[in-house]
């Protein structure tokens, strides 16, 4: 059964946390921008580290 677009996204926007958390697992830093704008870097080992972009969109 092919899936259309829409439910192909809808599945990944669903399925995102079973990713994240599997990535995290394997040793890959999670890094996002918060609500606030901020880059936050997760590492594996638990620590957090949260950086402001810059107008280019590069972290200072």
């Amino acid at each position: 059964m092919s899936l259309t677009l829409d439910e192909l996204v809808q599945t990944a926007i669903e399925n995102q946390h079973i990713v994240l958390e599997s990535e995290l697992q394997k040793g890959v830093p999670l890094n996002y921008l918060d609500e606030d704008g901020h880059y936050i870097l997760h590492y594996p080992d638990g620590h957090i580290e949260m950086k402001t972009l810059s107008d280019n969109g590069h972290p200072e």
